[in-house]
């Protein structure tokens, strides 16, 4: 593998940038994957990455935008090892660029640059485009040059340094002024390349070319000024198919804002571009002249463009082909709107007979001037009696002011639509509720030609609304007698049933012997365990009828710690170690007193169902869960639980599964109600003999 990365290796986004060696590498490879990214523009790198065993390779990485619904979504690519192949090309490209550079400059100045110390070499003809002699510009460095540079250009042109530094441009090509020996400004194309860098992957070489194109220069920048104030959309080309000059019309039509487009190529411009312009710019740019009146183009994002167009050649002094003009006349507008109306009009027509609501339009009279099927169908009258009634008269006495009201509003212009809850008549007489939704439609002078008016037909649901108000009244009054219950079982039975404890306890204090009688003992533990019977259920009860109580920011590590405190004589008792592994400030939503009988009762049956065939303990930790939820597991070593006998009645009321003189059957009941009244829930996990995990679950605060 490339990276020498272990197999069990798991890549990420992140991880995958820091291979790349850090400094220029690292810089180059990230800009480019986020300008993909924001952009969609692929990018095809050599850079140094750094192996998982710390070796230095040359590689190349390639990376593709996939596009969904015109937005980028992910990025994809290949990686080569181009490593040997790269160390020799740089050595090649060393001693062959400058060669190859210097040759080329019949009547071009060259130059080359040692960027690190700032060292240059120019040629005679570097110094004579400008007036001079090479003698009379030394001492020479890389200052010299900037000496020279219009300072208005000196930006741009470090600009395109920089670019070419940082591997976003393989070339330097970059058009500016530069002052001559007689003081005039004469314009220069520059182009080279850096034919060596660092093993930091800095630029170390550089070479190029110095080109005078003063006279061509100042005759397109006089047609340039010319076609950017043209009021047609007017564009103009050199050979290459590169803007030299742009109409503001030109990049209004074609939506490009204020975009730079001077120096960039057409067809990068618009990718789009098919092999028809193609071809018609290539024929042109031969000598031709072409022309339409009217063509209809398919944009990339699908839209639709019709032009009328002519695209002819530009010549320079000498006669030859210096590039091409292109006239364009976008009538996409003029062409669509008759289309458009016509689409328009049968889709509406179609909507308006097929539609799955009612649709009708109203005169301003109100009066019905067409109504679809459903209209027909929720009122009951066919399409001829319609146009023989108005809105007004269908509509419920009760519901007509508001109608009206909101109507007046949009014949004073005060609103263009409204909607309302509004009861029609239908033909037999009962009401039909509805939703009605109106819009007025207007001419050009601003008069109103009618009402378009659609209606939901809301009566199954007004019906089921006033359903659920009857069972919410039931509701109400049944949880008012529960409440009753509840107070009676409180006060009257817990009155009898103390009073009968009493009785009993006073009994057995005058006459002992008595209780010595297997029925008197009988009689006093089922005095007992009534009592203990009208408690729970009256707890129960009260948890019910809670369910709604407000909820609260509960302080779960600090209910844990307390209630460890206060059985820890107990769990020591019982030789039970508790682990609590509840981090600081873990709180939860509920009700505090419901959390502290939840905690510790779980806490309690972990002790009270120790084994007491090993040392026992009982683990207190909490771990996330899905959504906004945590989880507090209870874990034990203790006697567990056969789930297969007893898992589905292991919440119920009175069920026991072990023989403890504190068992009950009630515990594990009540606390289950007290978990969901706060929206919680609660699961299990047991094996006999072995142990049992209860995991609470209980909303994130």
């Amino acid at each position: 593998m490339i990276h020498e990365v272990p197999e069990d290796f798991e890549p990420t986004m992140e991880g995958a940038i820091e291979f790349y060696k850090e400094g220029w590498s690292r810089e180059v490879i990230r800009k480019a994957f986020n300008k993909t990214i924001e952009t969609g523009e692929p990018f095809e790198l050599d850079l140094i990455i750094v192996t998982h065993t710390k070796k230095e390779k040359w590689v190349r990485a390639i990376g593709q935008a996939e596009y969904v619904d015109g937005k980028v979504v992910r990025v994809y690519g290949t990686f080569q090892d181009i490593h040997s192949r790269k160390i020799a090309q740089l050595k090649w490209e060393e001693e062959q660029n400058k060669f190859k550079y210097a040759i080329q400059g019949t009547n071009l100045g060259t130059w080359e640059w040692d960027i690190e110390s700032g060292a240059t070499i120019f040629s005679e003809r570097w110094a004579e485009i400008l007036g001079y002699k090479l003698s009379e510009l030394e001492p020479i460095d890389f200052q010299t040059w900037v000496d020279l540079m219009d300072p208005d250009d000196l930006k741009v042109a470090n600009s395109k340094l920089k670019s070419c530094f940082e591997g976003e441009s393989e070339f330097y090509d970059c058009e500016f002024r530069m002052t001559h020996k007689d003081g005039s400004k004469k314009w220069i194309h520059a182009r080279g390349k850096v034919i060596t860098w660092t093993e930091n992957g800095a630029p170390k070489l550089m070479f190029g070319t110095h080109q005078d194109i003063n006279h061509s220069k100042t005759k397109v920048q006089e047609q340039a000024i010319l076609i950017s104030q043209a009021p047609l959309a007017i564009a103009m080309f050199d050979r290459e198919m590169r803007y030299l000059a742009v109409s503001s019309k030109w990049l209004l039509d074609y939506n490009l804002g204020d975009r730079s487009v001077i120096g960039k190529y057409h067809y990068n411009i618009f990718p789009e571009i098919d092999n028809f312009w193609k071809e018609i710019h290539k024929e042109c740019l031969g000598g031709a002249s072409r022309s339409s009146k009217e063509d209809k183009f398919i944009r990339k994002d699908g839209t639709i463009q019709w032009l009328k167009w002519e695209v002819k050649p530009w010549y320079e002094e000498t006669g030859a082909i210096g590039g091409v003009i292109m006239y364009t006349e976008d009538l996409t507008e003029h062409k669509l709107v008759a289309e458009k109306l016509n689409i328009s009009l049968d889709a509406f027509q179609r909507n308006f007979e097929n539609a799955g609501i009612g649709m009708a339009i109203v005169s301003q009279e109100g009066k019905w001037l067409n109504v679809n099927d459903k209209i027909c169908q929720m009122l009951g009258y066919e399409k001829d009696e319609f146009r023989g009634l108005t809105f007004q008269e269908l509509t419920h006495s009760d519901d007509l002011a508001t109608d009206l009201e909101y109507l007046k509003d949009i014949v004073a212009g005060k609103r263009q639509t409204y909607q309302i809850e509004k009861r029609y008549i239908h033909k037999q007489g009962y009401e039909v509720s509805a939703i009605l939704a109106v819009s007025v439609v207007r001419d050009s002078k601003n008069t109103i030609l009618y009402f378009i008016s659609q209606l939901i037909d809301i009566s199954a649901v007004k019906h089921a609304e006033n359903q659920v108000s009857k069972l919410l009244k039931m509701t109400q009054k049944q949880n008012e007698r529960l409440r009753n219950f509840a107070h009676i079982v409180s006060h009257n039975l817990r009155s009898h049933s103390s009073g009968m404890n009493m009785l009993l306890e006073l009994l057995e204090f005058e006459h002992p012997d008595l209780f010595k009688m297997e029925i008197m003992t009988l009689l006093k533990k089922g005095a007992v365990n009534l009592t203990g019977t009208i408690e729970h259920l009256t707890e129960i009860v009260n948890i019910n009828l809670n369910e709604s109580a407000k909820k609260e920011r509960v302080d779960l590590t600090k209910i844990i710690s307390k209630t460890i405190e206060s059985v820890y004589p107990i769990a020591q008792k019982e030789a039970v170690e508790l682990i609590c592994e509840v981090p600081p400030e873990t709180f939860v939503v509920g009700i505090s007193a419901y959390v502290e009988s939840i905690v510790l009762n779980f806490i309690t049956n972990g002790i009270k169902y120790k084994s007491p065939e090993r040392d026992s303990y009982l683990k207190i930790l909490v771990e996330p869960h899905e959504d906004d939820t945590i989880g507090l597991r209870f874990e034990d070593n203790g006697l567990g639980i056969d789930l297969e006998k007893n898992g589905e009645s292991l919440f119920g009321m009175y069920k026991t599964f072990h023989r403890h003189k504190d068992s009950r059957g009630i515990g594990l009941f009540i606390t289950k109600n007290q978990i969901e009244s706060i929206g919680g829930s609660v699961e299990v996990e047991s094996q006999e003999g072995v142990g049992t995990t209860f995991s609470v679950f209980l909303q994130k605060e």
